[in-house]
Order: C-alpha cells, then structure tokens, then sequence
C-alpha cells in the first residue's frame, strides 16, 4: 500500500489499539483519517508514522470494508533450553491444567488398630483436633505478707531477688516489750523508750554510709563545756549560723532562707544562679556550709568571671 502526504482515507477500527506515541487508544469501530503520516481524530491531528503497521496487520480497515474481524495471532515467542551451550534447541511449551483429582482416601492407609477419627462440628469440642484438657493451673487471688526473722537474711534476699513476693522485717521481741512490732530502725522497735543521743544528720554532702553516722554518734557525746564548767553551749560538730548576718540580708531581701537540707550540689546552684552578685548573702553562706559546698561555690563564681 502506497502513501501520499495529504490525501486522507477513512480507516475503521476492528479492535483495540493502543497509541503509544501519544499515550492514547482506538477504541473498536472507531474511524479515523489517515495519509501515512498524520492522523485525523476529530479535530485533532497527530503525527503517527507507526501507525502504518497496525493496516498492515489488518488492525485498521478501509471504512467501506464491513466483513473483516479480528482474529489474534500467536505473539511467535521462542523458548530455549537453560542450558550453557550455544546450541540451544527450541523447546515446546505444554499447558498445565489445574484439576482436583481424587487419589485416595485416609481410611486406606489407616492401621485396623487405630482409634476412629473425630471431626468436630465446634471449637473446643472434646476429641477434636485442637486438643484435650489434661489438667488445669490455679493461682490463689489472695497473697498474705511473708514473715521472717532478722537472722534469715538469705531467705530475704533469694526471695527479694527471685520473686515479686514483699518481705517484711519483724523484730523479735525482748525486755519490756510485750509484742513483736515491725520497723527499720530503733525509734520504730522502741517508739517509747528514751533518746540514745544521737543527732539529727548533719548538712547534705558531709560524708555517707557508716562514716557519717560514727561522726554523728562522736559529736553527739563531745560537748564544749560541762556541768563541772557551767552552762553548755555549743556541741561539737554543729553549725551555728551568723544571726547578726542573717538579719541584715534579711532587710533587704526579706523572704531569704538558706535550707542546709538540699542536696549540696543543688545549694551550689543556687548560690550561684540567684545570689552570685550579692557579696553579703556569699559572705553568710560561706560563714555557714560545709568545706565541700564552698569549694564547688568558689570555682563556679571563678569560672562564671571568666
């Protein structure tokens, strides 16, 4: 079939072709103009030179034509053998169906022994394939305190250690007491008996563990006078604070405290942050807290000048 530029001839679709070229199909029995070069949709125009294939395979026909059909052709692919050599045959292609084929049934090959089988209609239902109940596992709901001696330390600890079981402590009775009472330390076990002496503990960050609390019970006996001397007046080991500086920072800053309680590095954070360009108020917490809080308090001024 020849071609001229500008002489255009219906053609009709007899199936559906997809347009490449500009992303776009012929619908079957759609007609369109076409001269070999240009085709004709309506009022748009293409160029589509491919297009010359699809007549030629008998996809497009002459408008006038009415008796042809569209009839699929084989895509004509060859299949070789996977093999290494370059001789490879062509192979034929077989078509695999799938079908249900009944080859057997259980009841065949099951020993004359065997128990029946059961197939249950339900969930859970006995004999069935999920499983049997053999036996069941109970928890109480309740649990009650474990109570142990002070000298069955080991037992606490595996049971510390192993479970989530609470262990309290019970103090074996003795002397005047009537009943075992629970507690941690001797104000607990003896709440009516007299003070022993020992002082409340000392500024946060001055010493820890057995350390501190030998200096504690060294200051509670150890005192600056007697009553031999007169009047005691001061214990060692305690802090007096300034009063007469105190009272002059609290004029001007009337709701200042100093609270010996935080924890020294916290104390050093403060003094810095809200009182570092107050001369008078480091004077009095120099005059007050332990070598360790105003060694820290002194870098840190030191540094923040830098």
């Amino acid at each position: 079939m020849t071609y001229a530029k500008g002489q255009f001839q219906s053609y009709r679709a007899i199936t559906k072709i997809h347009l490449g070229a500009i992303s776009d199909n012929l619908s079957e029995g759609e007609e369109i103009e076409y001269d070999g070069h240009v085709l004709k949709r309506g009022s748009d125009e293409h160029s589509l030179h491919s297009l010359r294939a699809a007549i030629k395979v008998g996809w497009l026909v002459p408008v006038e034509d009415t008796s042809s059909a569209y009839v699929p052709q084989p895509a004509g692919v060859k299949v070789h053998k996977a093999d290494g050599t370059d001789d490879r045959q062509e192979i034929d292609l077989d078509t695999v169906f799938e079908t249900d084929v009944n080859v057997g049934t259980l009841d065949e090959v099951r020993p004359d022994a065997a128990p029946k089988t059961h197939k249950a209609t339900a969930a859970g239902q006995q004999n069935s394939s999920e499983g049997k109940v053999v036996s069941r596992i109970k928890t109480s709901a309740k649990s009650d305190t474990v109570q142990i001696g002070k000298d069955d330390r080991q037992v606490v600890a595996s049971l510390d250690n192993k479970s989530g079981i609470e262990v309290e402590r019970v103090a074996v009775a003795t002397g005047d007491v009537q009943e075992a009472i629970g507690g941690e330390d001797l104000t607990e076990l003896l709440p009516d008996a007299e003070s022993a002496g020992i002082p409340n503990p000392g500024p946060s960050g001055e010493g820890a563990g057995d350390q501190s609390e030998s200096r504690a019970r060294s200051a509670a006996g150890s005192t600056v006078g007697g009553a031999d001397d007169g009047v005691v007046v001061a214990r060692i080991g305690e802090t007096s604070p300034d009063p007469s500086g105190l009272t002059l920072i609290q004029q001007f800053i009337p709701d200042f405290e100093w609270d010996m309680s935080i924890q020294w590095a916290k104390r050093v954070k403060i003094a810095c942050e809200k009182y570092g360009d107050i001369p008078a108020v480091l004077d009095y917490i120099n005059s007050v807290e332990t070598e360790t809080v105003k060694k820290h308090l002194a870098k840190r001024l030191a540094e923040s000048k830098r």
